[in-house]
């Protein structure tokens, strides 16, 4: 469940918690329909589905929440069920006393889960609890798995009160079914559907989003129930957002300058959240230069490494499909044209039919996405490095300099450095600071050869700042950093300040505005910038 840390790293997605935190009211009335969270691997799918149990269990009386991740562990359908019909138990019961602590207090056996039934004085708790022991008696594991999983709605029907089913990794399920079912009864999962049609037992299910796919839409009517809401990455702020949150939490500091390789992450906050564990390993500061060599780092021997790593290793268990698959996605990632199997056909030393058998394993551990009549590559430059450097070093046995040249070599070429002229200082936050200010901007601007007139403006604009909204505000910096930009025909002006949050009133934004061109504040790693920008005539600077 959602812990301190996670809610504060927690942003961007407002809309859709709205909309399934809201859920209790529409099953209240009868209304509800089921949920497909989709998304791609570490878009953030679990950490909603965890602020959604936290909002129903806190702020709402209308609906029972109940949570449950499958697992792949159990050696049993008896252990199964046991395990799920504790869990809703033990979810109730907290919610019923408000009691979140109750929840993670310890792993419940079915014994203290029929202790607490009994000492909850709750009577469809202690109703159900007998029913649930009296057909394991009769060791039936069908009978006792339906049961299980229509417990919600057995409540429902006793009490009134619906119940919010959330199921993550639900796609897990079928991979359960498989190895603990005899071949007979292996789509126990299927059984689900009875439960999913229920208006008052709505289920909001997630997982891996190409399995879930299949599960609902093909091979049951399970979508026919289930709104399908998709979760896609952070936006560039909430990005931004997310990332400087990070390096604040793990003390590390990130030149403002960076904050546009951001986008290399697609907004996935598992991704970020890998490379800064990995950053903060390697040095206290990101600067350009490591921020690269970080990033290669990860995606060949870190967390982000060992993930996608292990995923394909669970997709294609056969050693001697992996070359193939990996030769297969690398080629897909390079070409992009969707015809990589006809390209491909001549160069593996496999059948078309294992061909085709490998994209049927590699759509489902979400390295791409089929379209109807070809294949399209995944839109994730993490992903697509990942395998790009295990192909550079598996397939191709190229050394470890030129997979660098080759994956982040690119990536630095196209960094331009600005060129134009700058001067920055930093200067002590005391009474003596306007002043100061006001002395290195005539300077700076004197020598760029900006006009007396354009000076005096800056002068005043400046002084007003300092005296009457800096000075005034009563924070206590111990610094102001001073940036001054000549560019094109733009002079600007930066002055960053350590407070998060800091904004200007309508009243001193028109005043200090008076006597610029434009006038901005932005958020930035460290605190706030405040920009004046003021604009020099053509003439003057072709001139200059």
């Amino acid at each position: 469940m959602p812990t301190q840390f996670t809610l504060k790293t927690f942003f961007g997605r407002d809309n859709e918690l709205e909309m399934l935190k809201n859920i209790h009211a529409s099953a209240k009335s009868g209304n509800a329909t089921g949920i497909f969270l989709s998304g791609r691997n570490g878009v953030g799918k679990t950490e909603l589905l965890r602020q959604t149990f936290y909002h129903l269990f806190t702020n709402q009386n209308n609906a029972i929440p109940f949570f449950y991740t499958i697992k792949t562990a159990f050696t049993s359908i008896e252990n199964f069920s046991k395990d799920y019909f504790c869990t809703f138990i033990v979810q109730s019961l907290a919610f019923l006393k408000k009691d979140f602590s109750t929840i993670n207090a310890c792993i419940y056996s079915l014994e203290d889960v029929s202790q607490l039934a009994k000492e909850s004085g709750v009577k469809w708790v202690v109703d159900i609890m007998d029913s649930f022991l009296q057909m394991k008696k009769d060791a039936d594991p069908l009978n006792l798995f339906l049961f299980a999983i229509a417990a919600p709605y057995r409540s429902y029907l006793t009490t009134g009160t619906p119940v919010i089913v959330i199921i993550d990794d639900f796609h897990k399920m079928r991979k359960f079914c498989e190895i603990n079912i005899s071949d007979n009864n292996m789509n126990f999962w299927m059984l689900f559907e009875s439960s999913v049609k229920s208006p008052f037992t709505p289920h909001i299910f997630s997982g891996c989003q190409a399995e879930l796919n299949k599960m609902f839409f093909e091979d049951t009517s399970f979508g026919e129930y289930l709104d399908l809401l998709n979760l896609t990455g952070l936006n560039q702020d909430d990005s931004v957002r997310l990332f400087t949150t990070f390096c604040e939490i793990f003390k590390l500091n990130m030149k403002d300058e960076l904050l546009d390789n951001i986008n290399l992450f697609n907004g996935n906050p598992f991704y970020m959240k890998n490379y800064i564990h990995a950053a903060r390993q390697a040095s206290s500061t990101l600067s350009e230069e490591n921020f690269w060599l970080i990033y290669l780092s990860e995606i060949t021997k870190g967390k982000t490494f060992m993930y996608w790593t292990s995923i394909l290793k669970t997709y294609i268990p056969h050693f001697n499909l992996r070359k193939p698959s990996l030769m297969l996605l690398y080629h897909l990632y390079q070409d992009r044209s969707g015809n990589v199997l006809s390209n491909l056909a001549g160069k593996l030393s496999i059948s078309q039919q294992e061909i085709e058998g490998l994209v049927g394993l590699l759509h489902a551990s979400g390295t791409f996405e089929p379209g109807f009549s070809e294949l399209e590559p995944a839109d994730d430059n993490i992903l697509i490095d990942f395998i790009r450097g295990l192909y550079l070093r598996e397939i191709e046995n190229q050394p470890w300099g030129k997979i660098k040249n080759i994956i982040i070599g690119e990536k630095i070429r196209f960094i331009k450095p600005d060129r134009s002229p700058s001067f920055d200082i930093t200067i002590p936050a005391n009474i003596k600071a306007e002043l100061v200010a006001v002395r290195t901007i005539e300077s700076v601007a004197d020598n760029f050869n900006i006009p007396g007139e354009i000076i005096g403006q800056l002068q005043i604009a400046l002084s007003d700042l300092f005296v009457n909204v800096i000075g005034t505000a009563g924070t206590g910096f111990d610094n102001y950093h001073l940036s001054f930009k000549l560019k094109e025909n733009i002079f600007s002006a930066e002055i960053s300040i350590p407070q998060k949050d800091f904004a200007l009133s309508d009243t001193d934004n028109s005043r200090i505005r008076a006597y610029l061109d434009d006038l901005k504040v932005e958020g930035s790693i460290n605190g706030t910038k405040i920009i004046f920008l003021k604009e020099i005539t053509k003439d003057f600077v072709s001139a200059s």
